[in-house]
């Protein structure tokens, strides 16, 4: 059965940008839809206007990679922006060093926990940084 046509009905247009998918995957984690958060940060990654824009949308999907318990792809995408100098944001290096941490690489966790803590010695996850550095080099100890 076909939907009924209607006259006159106004035309939604909707203009793909970075913007509008960015709001669509912060909509889709809140609500734990994962898969479609991920789709959603990597088509604004692709469709954002500048490169700062694009890393962040990149981080996002790093995070979601994280949340779904991929740590490697999680570390190797933050790798490759961190490698290609593209790490604008700090707190790529705390996300880092918790992937790290998860695949139980403790000295690399420990390095770039205190990569973020010379960065951003007074930043948004200082005091979860400090207690994490100070669990790694208590873990390392034991070895």
């Amino acid at each position: 059965m076909q939907p009924e046509k209607r006259e006159n009905e106004p035309i939604i247009c909707i203009e793909p940008s970075a913007e509008f998918y960015f709001k669509r995957g912060w909509k889709a984690f809140q609500k734990s839809r994962l898969h479609d958060a991920e789709k959603y940060f990597e088509r604004a990654a692709s469709l954002a206007q500048d490169e700062m824009d694009r890393v962040f949308g990149l981080c996002q999907v790093a995070l979601i990679k994280q949340h779904q318990g991929n740590y490697q792809a999680s570390a190797d995408l933050l790798e490759s922006l961190i490698k290609g100098g593209l790490g604008y944001f700090p707190e790529v290096y705390y996300f880092q060093a918790n992937n790290f941490a998860f695949l139980e690489d403790f000295l690399r966790a420990l390095k770039y926990t205190q990569v973020y803590l010379y960065l951003e010695p007074s930043g948004d996850y200082q005091q979860e940084a400090e207690q994490f550095q100070a669990e790694l080099e208590i873990e390392l100890d034991n070895f």
